[in-house]
């Protein structure tokens, strides 16, 4: 591993070389061979301890960064999830009631003119779409073999497209049309706060 330097380890190097250096020139009256290695031993046992500890630090050092940007990358991660559920768990909410607010006024609709009241078809040829528009497209039409992952949708689907094949003159037929409506729908909003409400709790979206 390599180590960095600064001006204080270049500093406590070239210390303890001027003191080795003092060290030998003071030996005025024991010039021996073994005390000069004796004493170069010791100052470069120093210097390689001091270096020794030096690469323990940085070796710390960035092993305590490493483990700072882990945890900062998950609290991110985390941060990132929980904005996502909220968000969707928002859309959820803001869904189901502009639903209930357009099946309700639809419903009214369909019974006013059971009871022979005039309505303008227009309208509720409007909140037909309105409802469409906000059920899972992959609910229309035959129910698949097996499993069906839409069929509340597909339930709603088969009620609206009842109504457009009733029109306005089979108004014997929009009374039982939006009874099917309204059961259907309490059902699709039950199953959508459920998920909500998981969500939520799990802090993880459901995955089709």
């Amino acid at each position: 591993m390599a180590v960095e330097f600064d001006r204080s380890d270049l500093t406590v190097v070239v210390s303890s070389i001027v003191a080795a250096a003092g060290l030998v020139s003071s030996l005025t009256f024991d010039k021996t061979l073994g005390t000069i290695m004796t004493a170069g031993g010791v100052i470069l046992t120093a210097i390689f301890g001091y270096l020794k500890a030096r690469r323990a630090e940085t070796s710390a050092r960035r092993n305590a960064l490493d483990v700072a940007s882990i945890s900062a990358s998950a609290a991110i991660d985390t941060n990132a999830k929980t904005v996502l559920v909220q968000t969707v768990t928002a859309e959820r909410a803001k869904w189901r009631s502009e639903l209930r607010e357009v099946v309700t006024e639809l419903t009214a609709l369909l019974r006013a003119s059971a009871r022979d009241e005039e309505v303008i078809w227009q309208k509720v040829d409007q909140l037909r779409s309105g409802v469409r528009l906000r059920l899972n497209p992959a609910g229309r039409g035959p129910a698949p073999t097996g499993i069906d992952k839409h069929e509340k949708d597909r339930q709603i689907h088969n009620d609206l497209d009842a109504l457009d094949q009733a029109g306005p003159n089979s108004k014997a037929q929009h009374a039982v049309i939006a009874e099917r409506l309204e059961r259907h729908m309490a059902d699709i909003l039950k199953q959508e706060w459920d998920v909500s409400k998981v969500e939520a709790v799990k802090g993880k979206l459901k995955t089709s």
